[in-house]
């Protein structure tokens, strides 16, 4: 490797390090939150990406992303409609 791409890459290593420092000090603010509110939302949370609903399989699902604030992680999940439809009856 050459310098530049050594400096390069430590750089990034350097400000990844500092946004992980810096969100654990955000959460650690909140370490019993009873209640999420706008303002621990806005803190912690970058984005949230709702996709468009999928109804190939029958039932409506849908993909939903949150963004960490400081590029920290991505947490990903799929709505179902089988679970969450209150309208259907218990067997």
């Amino acid at each position: 490797m050459h310098i530049k791409q050594l400096t390069a890459y430590i750089e990034t290593a350097e400000q990844k390090s500092a946004d992980v420092t810096a969100f654990i000090k955000a959460v650690q603010k909140y370490e019993c939150i009873t209640e999420l509110t706008p303002e621990i939302m806005h803190e912690l949370i970058e984005k949230i990406v709702v996709h468009a609903p999928d109804k190939s399989s029958g039932h409506r699902t849908q993909e939903i992303e949150i963004h960490y604030r400081f590029n920290v992680a991505v947490a990903t999940t799929v709505a179902d409609s089988m679970k969450y439809d209150k309208k259907r009856k218990a067997a």
